[in-house]
């Protein structure tokens, strides 16, 4: 169960990119081979593509790939640059819980009177893309502080 949760961010996200991957080229196939598009792909091809942009932040956490530019961070001595990359990372847990669990979390629930055009599927299935991912997120920062990673804090490695 363990190995599930941890790598559930993984998996959501290979379904939605093989998702994407399968209905825009079946769609291609349709349009130009027989002439006969198919008029919902689009949307569920977009819902799709949120879900693994949000899914993928939690991924990028995971394996600290997430962009940062920090040559001048580096350059610091030992004990300073331990506390700005502690410091970093308060800051982006907390950012995920305030901004994107909490108020993601209201941005969900407010897309229940908002429908897609074509299929009629309640918003509230795509914005909920926004809090699961970003409350896997804050499962694997959880991680980091609790086990008081040195190696994920300093961007050595990512989790394991």
């Amino acid at each position: 169960m363990k190995r599930l949760i941890h790598n559930m961010d993984d998996y959501l996200a290979v379904i939605a990119l093989s998702g994407i991957i399968i209905l825009i080229s079946s769609n291609v196939i349709f349009r130009f081979v027989l002439n006969n598009p198919i008029t919902w792909t689009e949307e569920v091809s977009l819902g799709l593509f949120i879900w693994l942009t949000f899914i993928g932040i939690s991924s990028g956490i995971k394996h600290n790939s997430h962009v940062g530019i920090d040559y001048f961070v580096r350059k610091l001595p030992a004990r300073i640059y331990h506390i700005t990359q502690t410091l970093r990372l308060v800051i982006i847990f907390a950012t995920t819980v305030v901004v994107f669990v909490y108020w993601g979390m209201g941005f969900a629930i407010h897309g229940v009177a908002k429908v897609t055009p074509v299929l009629g599927i309640s918003y509230t299935f795509i914005n909920m893309a926004v809090p699961l991912g970003s409350l896997l997120a804050v499962y694997h920062l959880s991680r980091v502080f609790i086990r008081k990673d040195r190696a994920y804090i300093h961007q050595e490695r990512g989790l394991e």
